[in-house]
């Protein structure tokens, strides 16, 4: 095979593979004020994201530009919304994580750019270290160290050029030591040399001069002692941590509007949330699961005359079960280590509009659940199905909308949303 032959084949296959990546469901993707689609009917819905191991280490299979461990109640009572989240991490306190890894690793880049550079100038035009000194020093300026400071600036050559093309914090130095020495000799000029104008200049330019001089030995000493630890990598964008607060079944942030896409109200912190909205949460949580496993064990217990479908496929080391029922509402069990546990349970009504998300569950989406609450509701949940076990008889179901009872039963609750 030529090799333009297999270039167009490996980019064809890249194509194809990030049209199936972005074909799956974002499951990251938490309701928030501006992708809730449908503010008019009255609802419940929960969900829930758990991409973070015992340690708290943040899983390879995520998406990195979304929260890893977060967990949400959307509440729609009077056309008007309620979100609470657990494990919310401050969107301003991530960029600036962010920002500080792309700093490091702009800043380890250009390092290793210079010094791949650096040793092909000739030998003749490098800096040789000082036997004197450190091995990581080396040789500048030694006649200004004895004859004291010159007063001009950095005299420049190939080598100091290729440290200011890859050293912003040495370009920025010389560039007001330049500045500097001019407003000096224009001063001197005007002045003379022993007014106090001009000797405060002349000292603010020996000071930056000083300073370029400092960052010039620093990037000298590195280049004639260079090693893993003289430049650091931090490491790859997927192994950092930017989301560091994880959920722990208490609120720690409140949103309310009246208005679709508006924020009327706003609260952040465990101690304030957590203190005024943790029972409503709970409570909530608890009647949304509990509601919608009754709804489950209802169709299968019916299952002939509702015609409600089960399905059992491979997932991982475990299984998926997927349950289609009567009114078309599809719930989604799945045991991806084959444990026995269902860690991610899933329940989607299609015929809504309602949705925050493309393709993620609308009425439940719960993804790798470690929350020992939640887990004792649907652990056995994958298993039961699969296996024909009902362990709850439900023989009559109220099949009005779920959630407008659920909205009911909090009404004390939520009268101070």
């Amino acid at each position: 095979m030529s090799g333009s032959k297999r270039t167009t084949l490996v980019v064809f296959i890249l194509l194809i593979s990030g049209v199936i990546l972005s074909a799956a469901p974002d499951l990251q993707n938490s309701p928030d004020v501006t992708n809730i689609n449908d503010f008019r009917t009255d609802r419940v819905a929960f969900h829930y994201i758990q991409l973070v191991d015992k340690e708290g280490k943040a899983l390879p299979e995520r998406n990195l530009n979304r929260d890893t461990s977060e967990s949400t109640l959307l509440i729609i009572d009077r056309g008007q919304l309620t979100l609470l989240k657990d494990g919310f991490d401050d969107p301003a306190q991530v960029k600036e994580k962010e920002k500080d890894y792309l700093n490091k690793i702009y800043k380890f880049t250009r390092l290793k750019d210079l010094e791949q550079e650096y040793y092909k100038l000739p030998e003749s035009e490098r800096t040789k270290p000082s036997s004197k000194t450190e091995p990581n020093q080396a040789e500048t300026s030694k006649s200004t160290t004895t004859a004291g400071p010159s007063s001009e600036p950095e005299e420049k050559n190939k080598e100091f050029d290729l440290l200011l093309k890859y050293d912003d914090e040495l370009l920025k130095s010389y560039a007001a030591e330049k500045a500097a020495h001019a407003e000096y000799v224009r001063t001197e000029r005007i002045y003379g040399k022993d007014s106090p104008k001009t000797s405060s200049l002349r000292t603010r330019f020996e000071e930056l001069k000083s300073k370029t001089q400092e960052r010039k030995k620093f990037l000298l000493g590195f280049l004639h002692n260079t090693s893993v630890d003289s430049n650091p990598y931090p490491g790859d964008r997927k192994e950092q941590i930017f989301y560091t607060n994880h959920s722990n079944g208490a609120p720690d942030f409140y949103l309310h509007s009246t208005t679709p896409r508006e924020v009327d109200g706003l609260m952040k912190g465990e101690e304030e949330v957590g203190k005024k909205y943790g029972q409503l949460f709970k409570t909530a949580v608890d009647r949304l699961i509990d509601s919608q496993i009754d709804k489950l064990y209802y169709y299968i217990w019916n299952r002939d005359m509702t015609n409600t479908r089960i399905k059992v496929d491979r997932f991982l080391k475990g299984k998926k079960v997927t349950v289609i029922t009567g009114d078309s509402t599809v719930y989604t069990m799945i045991d991806k280590e084959g444990d026995g546990i269902t860690e991610s349970f899933f329940v989607d009504s299609p015929g809504l509009k309602f949705s925050w998300g493309k393709e993620v569950p609308n009425i439940i989406s719960i993804s790798n659940c470690t929350d020992q609450t939640i887990l004792t509701k649907i652990k056995a949940l994958g298993d039961d199905v699969s296996s024909g076990r009902i362990p709850k008889k439900v023989d009559k179901l109220d099949l009005a909308i779920p959630e407008e009872q659920i909205l009911l039963e909090l009404k004390p609750l939520l009268k101070n949303l």
